[in-house]
């Protein structure tokens, strides 16, 4: 066993241990193109299918998430589930937002962010269920996941005493409709054969082929790419610790800003679509990001270009907002969870009042994207699964990708969720998240909920590395 492994294991220490079992959820409506799916990944690990109606219906909870995860708890605790699937947008499969006391009067000092970090971590160190809602009194009792340390100072940054680390790996197709959810399990199958079909042909050179299931398959390319654009930190040389950490499982390229330093490319759109076409099994990027865009290399736009439906990679960011999911109330538009509609602070929107929280479902235009959910569910090529932050992103979110990076390279034959399960375990490590405290400034609180606000596009038991 690695030291990795020992390291996770040791974190849940006193707590049920999870077989390697893969539970999907999804609405009904979109059952029908999972069957397939369901049954190629029971050949490889212990799968079940269930409707989100039917989990509803047999739990409860003050609403759908925390029905949902009183569910995923209760299987955790049975030893059945390691890895969860949730199938659905955050217009059909619900949304857990959690808060942060942001210095904004006209928001009366709150906001919510997305987080289905909360999915993941169901217990408590003791195995007890995890609601992220310790101060429950008035106004609190909606609020879950509260961080605090921004604007008030006298609190405990974790204001709702959460554990944080993760007992299940968690993922999301973000999909709403059943053409959806077949393209994208069409992608995860091809990419899930393309490295069964490498780990059997080991000594095949990537650029030959090999047969899986009937079908003519590129083997999974043992390469990755490390991306690095201006940001608020030199992030290069860490990229060449991350190397380091790669470099016996993956011949690594590399494209940084002012790459003459390293001897490399800088990471135009060209660069980028043209290691993706050539084939990546990992791709890291750290810099500046936007809803849309890696700053000055890849965005939306290109995405026709990416033509490596056979060369499927994962993806991985440290930018901001490339993972954007839902819109972020109450600076933008939202329904709340009384069904009232809000025009949002930056249209001149002031609370005077706590703001109420945000539906659990953002449904029509509420429903944002982005371009890390473009990657996975945009078109046949692209990503099989994307990790990125659906929000701003600060400099702390490298040591997620450390970990992620590290597990990638070092753990013995790692799925997608065991890498990122270690990535925010270590965070709360590396970061002292157990004993931080607000300073006269911001960034203690965004170190804290760092983790929570960065998503998981894609299945989480599918193979990272060979």
């Amino acid at each position: 066993m690695t030291v990795w492994a020992v390291s996770i294991m040791g974190l849940v220490a006193g707590t049920a241990l999870a077989a390697d079992g893969l539970l999907i959820v999804a609405p009904e409506a979109l059952t029908g193109g999972l069957s397939e799916f369901a049954a190629f990944k029971n050949e490889r690990l212990p799968t079940e299918l269930v409707t989100l109606e039917a989990v509803l219906a047999k739990s409860e909870g003050v609403d759908d998430p925390e029905k949902l995860k009183r569910y995923l708890h209760k299987r955790w605790r049975s030893g059945e589930v390691e890895y969860v699937l949730l199938v659905g947008d955050a217009d059909v499969m619900p949304v857990r937002y959690m808060v942060l006391d942001r210095v904004t009067e006209p928001a009366f000092h709150y906001a919510f962010y997305p987080s289905d970090l909360y999915y993941a971590d169901v217990a408590k160190q003791d195995g007890s269920f995890e609601n992220w809602n310790a101060q429950a009194e008035g106004f609190h009792a909606g609020y879950f996941g509260e961080v605090r340390g921004e604007h008030f100072k006298d609190d405990p940054i974790n204001f709702d005493a959460v554990d944080y680390r993760p007992e299940l790996g968690v993922g999301r197709w973000p999909v709403s409709t059943p053409e959806g959810v077949a393209m994208v399990a069409a992608k995860t199958m091809r990419y899930e054969r393309g490295v069964e079909a490498a780990r059997a042909e080991s000594k095949v050179a990537p650029t030959q082929t090999a047969t899986s299931a009937g079908a003519p398959l590129k083997t999974w390319p043992a390469k990755a790419g490390l991306v690095m654009v201006g940001g608020w930190i030199d992030a290069r040389p860490n990229f060449e610790h991350l190397r380091d950490a790669l470099d016996e499982r993956f011949e690594v390229e590399r494209r940084y800003y002012e790459g003459s330093a390293y001897n490399v490319s800088e990471p135009s759109a060209e660069q980028i679509i043209a290691l993706l076409n050539d084939g990546l099994g990992l791709l890291v990027h750290a810099g500046h990001g936007s809803d849309d865009s890696w700053d000055q290399c890849l965005a939306t736009g290109h995405l026709p270009q990416l033509d490596n439906a056979d060369q499927l990679a994962v993806v991985m960011s440290a930018g901001c907002s490339t993972a954007r999911f839902a819109t972020l109330p109450p600076y933008e538009a939202y329904e709340d969870v009384h069904g009232v509609e809000h025009a949002g602070t930056n249209s001149g929107q002031v609370f005077g009042e706590p703001p109420p929280p945000p539906a659990v479902y953002a449904r029509g235009k509420y429903n944002m994207t982005g371009l890390g959910e473009q990657l996975l569910v945009g078109g046949p090529g692209g990503a099989v699964a994307y990790i990125g932050c659906n929000t701003g992103s600060q400099p702390c979110g490298l040591t997620l990708v450390n970990g992620f990076v590290e597990a990638a390279g070092t753990l013995e034959r790692p799925r997608l969720g065991d890498c990122w399960r270690f990535a925010v375990s270590q965070y709360y490590i590396r970061e002292h998240l157990d004993t931080i405290v607000p300073d006269e400034g911001w960034y203690p609180a965004s170190i804290f909920f760092q983790g929570m606000k960065f998503m998981v596009f894609g299945d989480p038991s599918v193979p990272v590395g060979l």
